[in-house]
């Protein structure tokens, strides 16, 4: 590598590069005109460069090829061939966050340290400016040194944060803030309070209580930005136009998707110039394709006037069934009008396009028609023209009802009510909504619902949101159910599930209600429409828990599971003890999901091949067995007052009410523990105690009865 570096600033000193200035530069503006038709992958055999051609032919205006961290040399004849056909071309690389701290000595490199005090030996702190050099900037200065040595093809360098390695977290650290000497130290100095001695385990606690959290999160926040700031000036010394991109990490759960934003933020704001907007190719659009949250991603990172690039990503093998080329060619089109611009990935397609051969299976034996279409919607795309394409199907709804299962619909007095088709309003979805056309705040919209049972129930819907839409309250029986949720957005969008929040209902029939409470100054009307409504038993479910760990669970399936680490013998809760690697553990509060779910993946810096105990009180009013509910992931042990009732070590997702042991339970307090094992993604548990008569309680603490 340092020979070539070598011998591509030779050749700079003796010959332009081979592409106008006016044509470098103009790279981010045509993506940005013309919206991204990005294919992926090239690669550098035979059948991959004679590819090349056709690619460009197709209309595709920038590829990808995969380097994964091996030699730049090896993909030269791509290069090469991208450019005599005049097609941008832009290298992935893995983030190799793991190579960095496997290379770095421990003086010179900061690690990773979480809110609750346990170091992450397998992370980075995001504030270590050696670390986004090793893994961003280094590669991606080699790479603009090589177009300036006279390859103009070569515009941009894409870091895959996805994780490869197994360790499940984000380049140069994880989406949650660092609590390291370092980051901590600094920020005391900023703030006057230098002098201040705090351990890690009590931090973000020490924040809280001086009313300095939201600054310590503005001034870490700030650290990175002016890290990737310095990178980006490095580049921009070479190739003002290069361009930097990264597939965002699909797998982040719901409740920490607004720090996922976070990062995408400081990524664009660091990263993304006027001319060199920075990409973010969509990874949890692959099978579904286009989603609203690509599109509310957009608005919010261009209120803070960041250059970026949001571009829907399309799976062309989803496991579900095979998609036909006027599916994804009427995928694209959309996508591009809703979004900017669509990536493809396609494997092993462009081998099948250059060696002639139709593939079976797979693409249906229908290479020509993929090509045909492709050329097609890509030529009407960058035309600018409205394309007539079939309509398309939204997300289906499982786990819901449909409007036509709603009985006795009902709006407010001078309300008109009325269905609509997406169609109707010219948008590309089968399907539509049940609008009230509200005239002022107050107007509703309703209907009735029975239930079989007495129970707790969680309510949710799935609202439209739009230019003309208010803020909507949920009421049922003429109560309220939760927050108020805004409605209003600059386009008419079908809004993703709505959960109001669980309350109590008794067996028979109930009226729901959707009222316009108000709506912002520049919302123009007050319609509310439903296209379904979901009222789910979740029971009576621990609103609170007592959590330790992470304990390990290192090795192949579940190691831990018949290891008893001390919450298995003794449950007290002043007590600390050695966790994984060492790190002190002890019991702290934790607050579940309002559906019940208690998700432990945030409560830990520590989250692979881990244990964590949970720990509740249930009072019982009379002796007896009863049935637990529960579900678990990955998997776990279930103890009652000292006794296995339950257990099971196959590693799943967990699910509501999956497993269903009896136990003997006795009158008054009764210790619940779960020990829950974990392998790698998601975290966490269900559980409550089957109640037909509504007579438990659950506690932190035996209280006298």
């Amino acid at each position: 590598m340092r020979s070539l570096v070598k011998h591509c600033l030779a050749v700079l000193l003796c010959l332009s590069a081979r592409a106008s200035p006016a044509k470098d530069q103009a790279v981010g503006d045509r993506l940005r005109e013309e919206k991204v038709r990005c294919f992926s992958y090239l690669d550098a055999s035979d059948q991959g460069v004679a590819s090349v051609p056709r690619v460009k032919a197709m209309g595709f205006n920038c590829a990808l090829a995969m380097l994964a961290g091996g030699p730049v040399e090896r993909l030269l004849p791509l290069i090469e061939a991208t450019d005599h056909a005049g097609l941008p071309l832009i290298l992935v690389d893995y983030c190799d966050i793991k190579k960095y701290l496997a290379t770095e000595q421990p003086g010179q490199r900061r690690v990773f340290i979480g809110a609750d005090g346990q170091v992450a030996p397998h992370l980075s702190c995001p504030a270590d400016a050696r670390a986004w050099q090793v893994v961003f900037g280094q590669r991606a200065l080699e790479f603009a040194q090589l177009r300036l040595a006279g390859h103009p093809s070569l515009c941009g360098r894409l870091v895959d944060t996805e994780d490869y390695s197994g360790l499940g977290d984000l380049a140069c650290g994880g989406i949650w803030f660092c609590f390291c000497d370092q980051c901590f130290g600094s920020f005391l100095q900023s703030v006057g309070k230098g002098g201040e001695a705090v351990v890690p385990s009590q931090r973000q606690d020490w924040l809280i209580q001086h009313s300095l959290l939201d600054a310590y999160h503005l001034f870490q926040d700030q650290a990175v930005v002016a890290i990737l700031k310095d990178i980006r000036k490095q580049i921009d010394a070479l190739a003002p136009e290069f361009l930097l991109a990264t597939y965002p990490w699909p797998l982040v759960p719901p409740g920490e998707q607004r720090m996922r934003v976070a990062w995408d933020a400081r990524l664009a704001r660091g990263l993304g110039t006027e001319r060199a907007p920075f990409l973010l190719l969509a990874e949890h659009t692959y099978v579904w394709g286009y989603s609203p949250d690509v599109e509310e991603l957009q608005a919010e990172l261009r209120a803070q006037g960041l250059h970026f690039l949001a571009v829907t990503g399309f799976n062309p093998i989803p496991s579900e069934h095979v998609w036909w080329p006027e599916q994804m060619a009427a995928s694209a089109y959309w996508a591009s009008r809703r979004s900017d611009g669509y990536w493809i990935y396609v494997g092993d397609w462009v081998l099948l396009l250059a060696s002639g051969r139709a593939p079976s299976g797979v693409w249906g034996d229908r290479t020509d028609a993929w090509v045909k279409q492709f050329t097609s919607v890509n030529r009407t795309i960058v035309s600018g023209r409205t394309a007539s394409m079939p309509l398309l199907p939204l997300r289906p709804i499982t786990d819901g009802f449909q409007l036509s299962d709603l009985y006795s619909p009902q709006c407010s007095s001078g309300t008109e009510m009325f269905v609509r088709r997406w169609s109707e309003i010219g948008l590309p979805w089968e399907g539509g909504e049940l609008v009230a056309l509200g005239q002022k705040a107050g107007a509703w919209l309703g209907f009735q619902r029975s239930v079989s049972r007495t129970d707790r129930y969680e309510i949710s819907a799935w609202l439209t949101t739009g230019p003309d839409r208010p803020t909507v309250r949920l009421e049922v029986d003429g109560q309220p159910v939760g927050e108020a949720v805004d409605l209003y957005q600059r386009i008419t969008m079908p809004g993703e599930r709505v959960v109001f929040g669980n309350t109590d209902l008794t067996n028979g029939n109930h009226a729901f209600r959707l009222v316009a409470t108000g709506k912002k100054e520049a919302s123009t009307g007050y319609q509310i429409g439903l296209r379904a409504a979901d009222i789910k038993r979740v029971g009576y479910s621990p609103e609170n828990w007592w959590v330790i760990g992470p304990f390990d669970n290192t090795g192949e399936g579940f190691p831990a599971y018949d290891v008893e680490y001390p919450p298995e013998k003794e449950l007290t809760l002043g007590a600390a003890y050695p966790g994984k690697g060492g790190q002190p553990v002890a019991w702290r509060q934790v607050r579940a999901l309002p559906d019940g779910y208690l998700d432990l993946v945030p409560l830990f810096s520590e989250r692979q091949h881990t244990v964590a105990y949970c720990l509740t009180y249930v009072y019982c009013p009379t002796d007896g067995p009863r049935t637990v509910l529960l579900g678990s992931d990955d998997c776990g042990k279930l103890f009652v007052n000292g006794r296995l009732v339950w257990g099971e070590a196959i590693g799943h997702s967990a699910r509501r009410d999956q497993n269903g042991p009896r136990a003997e339970f006795h009158q008054g307090w009764n210790a619940v523990l779960l020990k829950v094992l974990q392998a790698s993604g998601s975290w966490g548990a269900y559980f409550r105690v089957y109640d037909p008569q509504n007579g438990l309680k659950y506690s932190l603490v035996r209280t006298a009865e």
